[in-house]
């Protein structure tokens, strides 16, 4: 795989001027209005793969493209199943990043070396660049495909002082595994460390530690606090039971804090989601638009739902809801970002596009006379196009009009 091919180039002047979203917003009117959702569906091969779903509270979605991939996992990555997107809007406030575990469970839990970085500026059509950390860092020791068994869960944020993305991620090594309380399983120790991506987003500095919880931590997810001007990171205490420093691990959500993004952090040894609730994965904060509240999602993946969580101080979290994961949503792992009115008109036209094209094709063949058939050959062909390039939301728009006039016939 070329780790620098292009997909296409994305439609900078739809998405100029927009800042980026980081914190909550107490002042002032907010650009946006609507969320979109990253996600990725379960652990089939045709699951792992990214997804949308859009909102206009946060807590409630609509998936687009009926639930079906926006972006085929086999195009992107290495493995040929993603997992895990983290989606932010980056600091000129029209390009998205986009980082992914680059990883297919069926083949095992313990077979992951390696992450995808993405580009856009449509959210659309990306620019991918698939990272294998063996062969990427080959004089790092303990990396190696032999001792590695897992890169998960990366992000994105912007380190204002490097002036440069930082990337962190949770490693897993077999050298790192510890015993638990049943003495026929060792635990894979996960450990999150951090990296620079370079100016074009295709490449990433020697992974450096950015946290150690002492037992297995992954699903990092890092917000700046800026009323006590600190970096929360949440984190899932990850695998078997045992007691960590007098505390129970449980696959819970905890937070750690540091006044510097590459730490140390300290944690905090207590659980964030509601009591009962067990286990939980997935992490993600988010801030609700023209509100000074937080939200905190994660996958409550043994119950069938997504959990939501509202905090006004990143510290202490009231429940809101729990959002069923059913029919064409059905979110697992995945992140949250802002998006402007026009952008969400922008995906929705995409979507109808999609959704009118999978319509003609319901239509029985034998429905249509050979002219017919010839010029259904050539609409689709047309609709086709469109989605492949970048294209406007006026395109999307009048191509849909002109399959669904064509329908209309039948």
């Amino acid at each position: 795989m070329n780790k620098k091919q292009l997909l296409f180039v994305g439609i900078a002047c739809l998405f100029a001027g927009m800042p980026l979203v980081g914190s909550a917003q107490k002042a002032g009117r907010s650009p946006y209005e609507s969320y979109l959702f990253a996600f990725f569906s379960d652990n089939s091969p045709y699951g792992e793969q990214i997804r949308y779903a859009v909102s206009d509270d946060g807590y409630n979605y609509r998936s687009l493209n009926d639930g079906r991939p926006v972006v085929s996992s086999d195009s992107i990555a290495r493995k040929r199943g993603v997992r895990d997107p983290h989606i932010i809007r980056g600091v000129d406030g029209k390009t998205f990043y986009m980082v992914l575990t680059d990883m297919r469970s069926s083949q095992g839990w313990q077979s992951n070396d390696g992450l995808v970085l993405m580009k856009s500026t449509d959210m659309l059509h990306w620019q991918h660049t698939a990272i294998h950390f063996p062969e990427r860092f080959p004089n790092l020791e303990g990396f190696d495909e032999k001792n590695l068994h897992a890169v998960w869960a990366p992000q994105t944020i912007w380190d204002e002082k490097e002036q440069k993305y930082m990337i962190y991620y949770s490693i897993g090594r077999h050298d790192w595994e510890y015993p638990t309380d049943d003495p026929r399983f060792n635990q894979p120790y996960f450990k999150i460390f951090y990296s620079y991506a370079n100016e074009d987003f295709t490449d990433l500095t020697e992974p450096r530690l950015l946290f150690d919880f002492g037992t297995a931590a992954i699903d990092g997810d890092i917000v700046y606090d800026e009323k006590n001007q600190e970096y929360v990171l949440f984190f899932k205490d990850e695998g078997r039971s045992v007691m960590n420093k007098d505390f129970r691990t449980r696959q819970g959500v905890m937070r750690a804090t540091s006044k510097s993004l590459t730490g140390p952090y300290t944690v905090e040894y207590r659980h964030l989601q509601k009591p009962g609730q067990y286990p939980v994965e997935g992490s993600s904060v988010f801030p609700l638009i023209g509100s000074d509240e937080y939200v905190l999602m994660y996958d409550c993946y043994a119950n069938g739902h997504y959990q939501f969580c509202k905090s006004s101080d990143l510290k202490n979290f009231e429940f809101v809801q729990n959002t069923p994961t059913r029919g064409n949503f059905t979110p697992r792992h995945g992140s949250v970002m802002h998006i402007t009115q026009a952008e969400c008109e922008y995906l929705e036209a995409w979507d109808g596009l999609l959704e009118t094209l999978d319509e003609l094709r319901r239509i029985p063949v034998p429905a249509f006379t050979l002219e017919q058939l010839e010029l259904r050959k050539d609409m689709m062909d047309e609709a086709k196009d469109v989605l492949a390039a970048p294209s406007t939301k006026k395109d999307y728009i009048k191509t849909t009009k002109k399959l669904r006039k064509f329908i209309g016939k039948f």
